[in-house]
């Protein structure tokens, strides 16, 4: 009898690869190429990227600092419109509280939007339609006519140029991306207490027509900003041009319903950690824009001497200090993100329930500066308590629906309070009732499950900027098929779509390997993978020298 050959075990040079934590430029339909000649995309942390910086700078200041400030335009609005309306509170309140709710409503589809149709022309987008709802809302004569102008085209504009104008930053910076935060975020809260100071002196003077002009005319000079904000990393669309024929329509068709399968991941609400905050922030918010809104009138009311604008540039210039202070604060290992998350509404509920009682103007000028560290708190910690609690894979969905959830009270509670003011002619029950949601947000949320906290915490630029939805599928995507094939290399059988048991690398993957301490986490993987192949090739060895030991007793039987 013929021996079988002597078999070989061939074990390939194995080698860990990382996804670049900005994005990847990656073509799943190719095949995966590994090893050291794979280029991945490196920010350039400089040269052009400050400009884009600046025009990000004052795409965030230019839509927040109107956000933050409508109090001030609320009280002139109530002059103009008033006319004797015995519910001009309530319906005043409907103008400011419909442009927030859109505006939060809309960050997740614009983020959608600039992965499939870029980040220029969505931001073009987005600046143009705000500059069309406050240049046309001048015009309006009507009150209601403003849900529409201002509401939902100013929100809808809102919401479109401000995603991506965090998300281009990670296209230009990862070594200096602390620096480039720190400049956005305190940067665009100096534009706010700018406008907050400037915002009344236009409106005494120019009146509502023209200060609704100068507003549009800030986001036509986001026009000329968003232009700079050129990707240098893009995704290659394989769908073709709609035509008119059937399967082009049906081939758009089921692209557009697996793009939404993949952002709308709902499994995200079976994480119970999840699942909490999330109903805990979203009752919190029900109280937290009403003093932002309806400040400034009722000191007027009760102070009609003092200067209530000045109340919004207190609440800014301390929001901007907590942003930078409480986000390095969250750095140290002692500190729970959670409670400090919870302490901050706990504080606000009650600060907020004591604005009807304050006796001086001084006293509302403490509790301003005390709610502006509450909102500094509230918003630098979103991003790293949603990566600690699901993970970077589903960080930006995380987010996306938690923005979404805001929409609704951030929409309903300023409202409200206009009806109660109507209604009582006090804002002392209003008040009162807009510090119960953030206590009961914060009981909400000791129900959330410790979970393990990820150093150094993400910033709210690194939020939108280092992970980007698209980026994230298609990097698992191509690991699993990388991991797939080299599973087949080595007779391992795998599931498609699915990776086995050689897969050691999951959630770590997006992080590059300059993060990781000494190189241990690399180490150790290599080591892994090393061990598992060994045990692989002694395996093969054994089952050759069972069949050589089985053809040389048939040989022995085969002599005999």
């Amino acid at each position: 009898m013929a021996k079988d050959e002597k078999k070989k075990v061939d074990i390939p040079n194995i080698e860990i690869e990382y996804t670049p934590r900005f994005g990847s430029n990656v073509d799943t339909s190719q095949p995966a190429r590994k090893g050291p000649q794979e280029e991945e995309f490196v920010p350039p942390d400089g040269g052009w990227g400050w400009v884009v910086c600046i025009t990000s700078l004052l795409t965030n200041g230019t839509a927040f600092s109107i956000l933050n400030t409508f109090g001030i335009i609320y009280v002139y609005l109530i002059k103009e419109y008033a006319h004797g309306d015995p519910d001009i509170s309530f319906k005043t309140s409907w103008v400011g509280s419909v442009c927030t709710g859109i505006t939060f409503l809309i960050c997740i589809f614009a983020s959608i939007s600039s992965d499939r149709n870029g980040i220029r022309p969505t931001a073009f987008f987005g600046a143009a339609l705000g500059a069309v709802g406050l240049i046309s809302s001048a015009f309006i004569t009507k009150l209601e006519l403003l849900y529409l102008t201002y509401g939902i085209l100013l929100g809808i504009g809102g919401g479109f140029v401000y995603s991506p104008s965090l998300v281009i930053l990670g296209h230009y910076f990862k070594r200096h991306m602390g620096i480039v935060n720190g400049i956005v975020a305190f940067g665009s809260s100096m534009y706010t207490i700018i406008l907050s100071i400037v915002l009344p002196i236009i409106l005494e003077s120019l009146g509502i027509k023209y200060t609704f002009l100068i507003l549009g005319g800030m986001y036509c000079m986001l026009l000329l900003g968003t232009l700079t904000w050129k990707p240098l990393f893009h995704r290659e669309n394989n769908i073709p041009d709609l035509a008119l024929s059937k399967e082009s329509i049906v081939e758009h068709v089921d692209d557009c319903c697996s793009w939404t399968k993949k952002y709308l991941n709902v499994g995200l609400f079976k994480n119970r950690a999840y699942l909490f905050w999330f109903l805990g922030l979203s009752t919190s918010l029900f109280g937290y824009f009403v003093p932002f809104v309806h400040l400034v009138k009722h000191s007027q009311d009760v102070f009609p001497g003092s200067n209530a604008f000045i109340l919004i540039t207190c609440m800014q210039v301390t929001s901007g200090v907590g942003r930078l202070v409480f986000g390095k604060i969250a750095d140290f290992q002692f500190v729970n993100r959670v409670y400090m998350q919870q302490c901050a509404f706990v504080v606000m509920g009650i600060v907020t329930a004591c604005i009807p009682f304050s006796a001086s103007f001084e006293g509302l000028i403490a509790i301003c500066l005390i709610l502006g560290i509450c909102d500094g708190v509230f918003v630098c910690l979103l991003g790293p308590i949603a990566f600690d609690i699901v993970g970077p894979m589903e960080a930006s969905q995380a987010i996306g629906f938690m923005l979404g959830g805001f929409s609704l009270p951030l929409t309903v509670g300023p409202p409200i309070a206009g009806l109660l003011y109507d209604k009582l002619h006090s804002y002392e029950v209003a008040f009162v009732a807009a510090g119960v949601p953030p206590i009961l947000g914060a009981i909400v949320m000791c129900f959330i499950p410790r979970v393990k906290q990820s150093y150094p915490a993400v910033t709210e630029t690194q939020t939108f900027a280092s992970i980007s939805m698209l980026d994230v599928h298609l990097a698992s995507s191509s690991r699993s098929a990388q991991l797939n094939q080299l599973n087949q290399q080595n007779g391992i059988n795998g599931h498609p779509g699915t990776t086995s048991e050689l897969e050691v690398v999951r959630i770590v993957e997006l992080l590059d390997p300059a993060d990781q301490e000494d190189g241990k986490l690399l180490d150790s993987q290599n080591n892994d993978i090393k061990h598992r192949l060994r045990s692989a090739s002694k395996s093969s060895n054994e089952e050759e020298q069972s069949e050589k030991d089985s053809d040389s007793l048939l040989d022995k039987e085969n002599v005999s």
